[in-house]
């Protein structure tokens, strides 16, 4: 019964047991598809590029803050050589129609020029923009700034509005022909400018741009420094690199500073003071070496009034000028002190002669003193009878030798204050004095401890005989003198009237 039972159990249950295995199965297979498909789509969807490989990664990857920082250096690599090409394009054109400003010799080929500059400016400024974008992009990557900040949320919009600035004029065949009229000074003659010859004026401040260009082709600009500057929190950019180029190579970065300021700013005022001259005699006979020499006197705040501006416009060069000279000339003795003060080495060596100096001093102001003191000596020998107190000459040459042992003591004061280390040096010495101390401790109170884990380890029986045998030698070789009876038996008297002195009142 109990067989057929069983049976009769197991052939009603197999077709429930069957159906459920068909859709595990079915589930499975299912899965299993899901699963390929989802691996296929990523694998479509991946690329073989480092950018995009991170694009997910929270942290910092810094491959690819590399290639951002490498495609931003090459925009500016290339915005520098055709800043560069243009204002040499711009001088060019300048000089050429300067000298044939009364003929019309050369119109065509100084309108090809100005139509290249032209070119070149616009060319510069979309390359200005796409220049800040990638920098934009590389602080994103670099986290400088957040991912979903734009450009007019950080401080790059400042600098892009003030580049555009400074690109934005520039000479075109459109203004050949204008002019702006004005009064000399001191004449009242009527002068006029070209048009062309102010945008050449305020397109000589590019001459900057390259400046500030040129420091990001140093070796202090690069990712890896971007990223320790982060660590502390630095602004990384062309304010840091300029400092760091001034402590690392300080003079010729005051050579570079002084090279592009005196050609902008004597270019400016050879502009200026050009519009004076407007007939053939003054063109041919005008010399650039003027303007060179107010330049550079100007730069140097000596100014001996020999050559001046004579024009508005001239004069506002030259106090441009003033300013980047007076800049120029204060980072000049900052270097030049911090050239000037001595190393510690140096002022060791340095405080070591002041020493041998006094030493010296010193000696020469005791032979003197000890000579001042023999003529004394001799001077009361063969005056003895005399009054000695009253003679002039001796109290003369007391104070003589009470005004050298002043001097010396004062000598030997300084003598004890002069040391030949410094506050840094000296904290370094006595710290490495404390540590070795505190090592010294340290090892004794280990040795204390390895003796009392000794101590600890013998038997207790031979411990208490040790101590009973050193008991009785000590009883054995104790010798009490009378002394010693005497302060005992004080002590036990003390003990037992313990009020030695009594006072009562009186009645």
């Amino acid at each position: 019964m109990n067989l057929q039972n069983e049976g009769s159990i197991e052939l009603s249950g197999n077709p429930v047991s069957r159906a459920n295995e068909d859709e595990a199965v079915q589930y499975q297979k299912r899965l299993s598809v899901i699963i390929l498909n989802q691996i296929e789509r990523k694998r479509s969807k991946k690329k073989s590029t480092i950018i995009q490989s991170s694009k997910h990664n929270a942290f910092e990857d810094s491959r690819v803050t590399r290639v951002y920082f490498e495609r931003y250096r090459v925009l500016e690599q290339g915005r520098f050589w055709i800043i560069c090409a243009t204002l040499v394009l711009v001088v060019l054109e300048y000089e050429v129609s300067f000298l044939h400003q009364l003929t019309d010799t050369y119109d065509n080929e100084i309108k090809i020029l100005l139509y290249l500059i032209m070119i070149l400016s616009i060319v510069t400024i979309i390359m200005t923009f796409i220049a800040y974008l990638a920098e934009l992009e590389f602080k994103k990557r670099s986290l400088s700034i957040p991912k979903a900040s734009n450009i007019f949320q950080t401080n790059l919009i400042f600098l892009l509005f003030l580049e555009t600035i400074i690109l934005l004029p520039c000479p075109t065949p459109y203004t050949m022909e204008f002019k702006i009229f004005y009064t000399q000074r001191y004449s009242d003659q009527i002068r006029f400018y070209y048009i062309n010859e102010i945008l050449t004026f305020i397109m000589l401040f590019r001459s900057l741009l390259i400046l500030n260009i040129a420091f990001k082709f140093s070796d202090f600009y690069s990712n890896r420094v971007n990223r320790l500057c982060r660590i502390y929190s630095v602004d990384f950019g062309p304010h840091f690199i300029f400092k760091v180029a001034i402590r690392q190579h300080p003079y010729k970065t005051i050579c570079g500073l002084f090279c592009i300021g005196l050609f902008i700013f004597s270019y400016q005022l050879e502009i200026s003071e050009r519009s004076l001259l407007r007939t053939e005699q003054e063109v041919m006979s005008y010399n650039f070496k003027n303007s060179l020499w107010v330049c550079m006197i100007t730069i140097f705040t000596v100014g001996y009034g020999d050559i001046y501006p004579l024009t508005d416009l001239g004069r506002f060069s030259m106090t441009l000028g003033l300013f980047y000279g007076v800049a120029l000339t204060s980072l000049f003795t900052a270097i030049l002190y911090s050239d000037l003060q001595p190393f510690t080495s140096e002022m060791r060596s340095i405080t070591l002669l002041d020493k041998a100096n006094l030493k010296i001093s010193i000696k020469q102001l005791a032979q003197k003193a000890i000579l001042n003191l023999f003529k004394l000596q001799s001077y009361f020998q063969k005056n003895r009878q005399k009054n000695i107190q009253r003679n002039p000459a001796i109290r003369q040459r007391i104070s003589f030798i009470n005004g050298i042992l002043q001097k010396s003591e004062n000598m030997r004061r300084n003598y004890r204050t002069i040391d030949t280390e410094d506050i840094i040096t000296m904290g370094e010495r006595r710290f490495q004095e404390m540590t070795h101390f505190f090592f010294e401790y340290y090892e004794m109170l280990e040795q204390m401890q390895q003796q009392q884990e000794l101590l600890e380890d013998l038997d207790t029986p031979r411990i208490q005989s040790i101590q009973r045998s050193h008991t009785v030698t000590s009883a054995s070789l104790q010798i009490k003198s009378k002394d010693d009876q005497y302060f005992e038996e004080l002590i036990d008297s003390q003990s037992e009237n313990p009020q030695l002195m009594k006072f009562h009142d009186e009645e």
